[in-house]
């Protein structure tokens, strides 16, 4: 459990850093920490290892990270068809 805790944390970490570029992989990548950090957190819980340490704290940076990208992104785009809304 704590291996596919911190895989999940990774993938959304990554899905957090090309979100700026792809707005989607955020909307992807945040079910994605949150599902690593729930899952390191239970494998901390049950055993104290090193991969489930690591796989929470990356869950945690991924979890935040990947919030403020979606956030953002989601901000930038509404801007977006706003403007393009009132040119048409």
């Amino acid at each position: 459990m704590a291996i596919a805790g911190l895989v999940f944390a990774i993938l959304g970490l990554v899905c957090g850093f090309i979100g700026f570029a792809v707005p989607i992989l955020s909307i992807i990548g945040l079910p994605v920490a949150l599902v690593g950090l729930i899952l390191s957190a239970v494998a901390l819980h049950r055993q104290k290892t090193g991969l489930s340490i690591a796989g929470l704290v990356i869950g945690i940076i991924a979890t935040v990270f990947t919030a403020v990208t979606f956030f953002t992104c989601g901000i930038c785009v509404l801007c977006a068809a706003t403007t393009a809304g009132a040119l048409v």
